[in-house]
């Protein structure tokens, strides 16, 4: 049985079509449609949420067992699918360097105050306490950080995938 379409550029292309496909495409749209409805009538959370929610609860957990750097872990769902995940344990060491005049610690910290601060302001309260209690240095450029920081992972001081150049690709 050969047969005309539309090809997605208007053109007619000539072939042969199977009819029995549509109904299993309707199938699994409606399949699809009734899964979509029992997800919000359930309350289905996006992935990245159940996951932000799992490593929470996992270093809250290991914290209070006394795992250190488990209560330097601070995890932020950035959208529906992608989460990102950062330790604050780099500011006992990066400020003391940055108020002793070090420049590349100066910058790893301002980025890092840039990220907690905007996951702060999307109610991450574990974010706001740490932007809240530091150690920050007390007297920085925080915009010419950034700046600086931005050059340092263009130039290739700072490595690529380093937690620096990380976060200033998701600012």
């Amino acid at each position: 049985m050969r047969q005309t379409a539309c090809a997605g550029n208007n053109a007619h292309v000539f072939g042969r079509f199977r009819a029995h496909r549509r109904p299993r495409a309707r199938a699994f749209a409606a399949s699809i449609a009734v899964a979509i409805a029992a997800c919000i009538a359930a309350g289905c959370a996006p992935p990245a949420k159940a996951f932000v929610d799992k490593i929470r609860n996992e270093s809250d957990q290991k914290c209070r067992e006394g795992n250190q750097p488990a209560c330097h872990t601070i995890v932020q769902a950035l959208n529906d699918t992608k989460v990102a995940i950062e330790s604050t344990s780099s500011l006992e060491t990066q400020t003391p360097a940055c108020i002793a005049g070090k420049q590349d610690a100066c910058q790893q910290v301002a980025v890092l105050h840039a990220e907690l601060s905007s996951w702060c302001s999307m109610d991450n309260a574990q974010a706001c306490a740490a932007v809240n209690t530091g150690p920050w240095p007390k007297t920085w450029d925080e915009p010419a950080l950034l700046d600086a920081a931005k050059l340092s992972c263009l130039s290739g001081q700072f490595k690529e995938e380093s937690n620096t150049c990380q976060a200033l690709q998701m600012m």
